[in-house]
């Protein structure tokens, strides 16, 4: 605790002594003398957190590979391809449209891509820090920011709608509520695909890896007490549980969470790739390493899931759910 924290600590505990007196006499000791105990205890509950933290990050690096290098890649190509295209001088998207200029159509995709890339990341720590559970509720957060990406591109509609705001906050709820909701916007992603299938290299389409994915999220998230014994009672990778929850720990479930998330990432850019190549100027734009470059590496993350991901799926047959 630095010098100027164990002062705001001492003096709160002096202000209770004088408004609490008899509590304060309870505790058998001055003022000073209960600040430092609970320094204390602080120090010593938060000194054992850290290290536990930094044992089951080391762990969760070494146990959850390759996954984190497929996840790692997905968050490099959004995160990079959008900020190398904020401010081009050409308009990359939606070229032919007559639409505002403030916002550019080139930013608003950096900003949702900035967006889903810091929520990717969030994600990606809590997993290796053992919170897998608060992890799957973040999930939830990048689930809609990729969905929303999706229709930003896919609909010129939806794209006027998203640069609105309202400086009455009932007009912006009602907005959101008519346009953005995660509810319509995960709708109309459906019929998207409906229309325009996507084809990719695992027996499921992605309207059912949406679906299955909504369901399992779903499951953990609402109030249920199953799904809070599973976050209170994490297991490793030997299916030992924690007997201190909150420290959280790596197994299973946590490669279980990863591969969820990894599957949907991976057919959100299969199609924002497929957006931006049929209803965008990106055939057009040129560049080291940027327009052949994010293809070629796309072609890279198919075939690293080619390789890896089915065979887990194979072993654990959305065992995830089963194994949580």
């Amino acid at each position: 605790m630095e010098p100027e924290e164990h002062e705001l600590l001492k003096a709160a505990c002096e202000a209770t002594a004088a408004s609490h007196p008899d509590l304060q006499r309870s505790q058998r000791e001055s003022p000073d003398e209960s600040a430092k105990s609970i320094e204390d205890e602080i120090s010593g509950f938060l000194g054992a957190i850290w290290q536990d933290r930094k044992t089951v990050y080391d762990s969760a690096e070494q146990a959850l590979q390759p996954l984190c290098l497929l996840y790692d890649l997905q968050v490099c190509d959004l995160s990079h391809f959008g900020l190398k295209n904020a401010h081009h001088r050409s308009r990359v998207k939606w070229p032919e449209a007559q639409l505002p200029v403030q916002p550019s159509p080139n930013a608003v995709f950096y900003v949702l891509a900035s967006n889903l890339a810091q929520s990717m990341q969030a994600f990606r720590l809590l997993v290796l820090h053992g919170f897998e559970g608060q992890a799957r509720a973040t999930f939830r957060g990048v689930i809609e920011t990729a969905d929303l990406l999706i229709m930003v591109l896919a609909s010129e509609a939806t794209y006027r709608e998203f640069i609105k705001s309202f400086e009455d906050p009932n007009e912006s709820y009602k907005h959101w509520r008519s346009h953005l909701s995660p509810s319509k916007i995960r709708a109309a992603v459906s019929l998207l695909e409906d229309d325009d299938p996507l084809s990719i290299l695992i027996d499921q389409t992605p309207n059912e890896v949406r679906k299955d994915m909504y369901q399992w999220l779903s499951n953990f998230v609402h109030v249920n007490f199953v799904a809070h014994i599973v976050a209170a009672h994490p297991e490793d990778f030997a299916g030992n549980s924690r007997p201190l929850a909150m420290l959280g720990d790596v197994g299973e479930a946590s490669r279980a969470t990863l591969a969820h998330g990894l599957l949907y990432l991976w057919i959100t850019l299969l199609r924002i790739e497929k957006l931006l190549w049929e209803q965008h100027r990106w055939k057009g734009f040129r560049g080291k390493r940027s327009r052949k470059w994010f293809k070629y590496r796309c072609r890279a993350l198919d075939e690293l899931f080619l390789s890896y991901l089915p065979t887990y799926w194979e072993k654990n047959p959305v065992a995830s759910t089963q194994s949580i």
